[in-house]
């Protein structure tokens, strides 16, 4: 069992961190987040809250890898604490958002680590599979990206990015059968349904 004058001391600067989030110095709070988890550790605490307020302190920072391992850990120690589940929702969305971003490069080297990690999370949705298969075809990787975006318009039919992508791909890979197809889908994905009536419903 650690001292107590280690224990208020760890505490302490707990506190202090907390209160570097609060005025907006995250990158400060993360720094001193780290060495409270490596003292801790040494001296035997491993705290769930601990864990968390650093991944709330990584998320401010744009630590969004940081911040996915600290609430994963958190979450292991405490799977039913309402606030560690909510910053995992925070924190992932954040990653798919980022995945999404219609201004990230198609090779950027995150994109496969961040991919990874929603997949540790159960939480990837369609544009970031569609992310990640931007990124096997920049980085030529063509079978890889025919792959996934196969078993995401099979798992996704109602998708019209998914089936527009796949086009993409089949374009690039030279199958100008499957791009005809797949743009075909995309196109019957977009027109509205017959007999629809613009404007609100009335009775």
């Amino acid at each position: 069992m650690a001292p107590k004058k280690t224990t208020d001391r760890l505490l302490g600067e707990m506190r202090r961190a907390y209160d570097l989030v609060e005025q907006r110095r995250a990158d400060e709070a993360v720094s001193v987040y780290r060495e409270i988890v490596a003292e801790a550790r040494k001296v035997g605490l491993d705290s769930a809250h601990l864990h968390w307020a650093f991944a709330v302190a990584c998320d401010y920072s744009g630590e969004m890898e940081m911040a996915f391992e600290q609430i994963s850990i958190a979450i292991g120690k405490d799977p039913l604490a309402p606030p560690f589940r909510h910053s995992f929702e925070v924190i992932t969305g954040r990653i798919q958002a980022a995945l999404a971003d219609p201004e990230r490069a198609s090779d950027d080297p995150s994109t496969p680590r961040l991919y990874a990690l929603l997949q540790r999370g159960g939480t990837v949705d369609v544009p970031s599979h569609l992310a990640m298969a931007r990124y096997h075809l920049a980085t030529g990787k063509p079978a890889e990206a025919r792959a996934l975006v196969d078993a995401v318009t099979l798992l996704h039919p109602a998708s019209r990015e998914a089936w527009e992508a796949k086009a993409s791909v089949a374009k690039a890979t030279g199958d100008s059968a499957a791009t005809e197809e797949a743009r075909l889908e995309a196109a019957a994905l977009q027109e509205e349904p017959a007999f629809a009536i613009p404007g609100p419903a009335s009775a």
